[in-house]
């Protein structure tokens, strides 16, 4: 009777592979598992089981009913392309109240467009200058105390607040007809004597609540 060694090997876990080499015996070209061999061959498999179970823990937040029957793994592995909200996260259902604080977010990571609701902003001079404000947003003048600012979105169906910084000027806001990004602003003071109000370049602030 001759021996020859021969490799066991068992499927990969999320990537993770365990091979394990064992030895077995050879009678007439027909091999055969010793007990050990055996008993190893169950170890593999109970490994396996217990790292497959592990992952569908660290991804119950993200496992439905639908999607568990949908695919039993028989399958092999899905391209993440053909399963459908893949890489889109964890869903606000999936989120426990307060798990997520501003201390877990990164600069920058949420913008206006992640939003429900999102908001814009624009300070602007009394020269038609944007001091401040959301990216991209622009403001032109046609004449004195007449502003148009445009915002980076549609702003159309948002709530507008303007604030004239000089105490004695009067301000309004609205939507630009026939414009989904633009809003007029017009700016009026009056005047030390106590006369009728003017319209004049002052400086103010206008936010969009959308």
């Amino acid at each position: 009777m001759k021996t020859y060694p021969f490799a066991i090997a068992s499927a990969a876990i999320l990537g993770a592979a365990a091979v394990l080499v064992g030895s077995g015996t050879a009678a007439s070209g027909n091999a055969y598992s010793t007990k050990t061999q055996l008993i190893i061959n169950q170890r593999i498999s109970q490994a396996a089981v217990l790292r497959s179970n592990q992952a569908l823990n660290y991804l119950a937040p993200v496992r439905t009913t639908a999607t568990d029957a949908a695919n039993t793994g028989r399958q092999g592995v899905t391209r993440l392309s053909k399963i459908p909200g893949a890489g889109k996260g964890w869903t606000t259902a999936q989120i426990a109240d307060k798990a997520v604080t501003g201390a877990k977010i990164a600069d920058g990571t949420v913008t206006n467009t992640n939003l429900a609701h999102p908001t814009y902003y624009a300070q602007v001079s009394a020269a038609a200058v944007v001091a401040g404000g959301t990216t991209g947003t622009t403001v032109t003048t046609s004449g004195a105390g007449r502003y148009q600012v445009t915002f980076p979105a549609d702003v159309s169906k948002c709530t507008l607040s303007a604030t004239a910084l000089a105490a004695t000027t009067t301000i309004a806001a609205i939507p630009t007809a026939g414009q989904t990004q633009k809003v007029d602003v017009s700016t009026d003071t009056q005047p030390g004597d106590g006369g009728a109000f003017v319209a004049t370049n002052q400086a103010f602030h206008l936010i969009a609540y959308c």
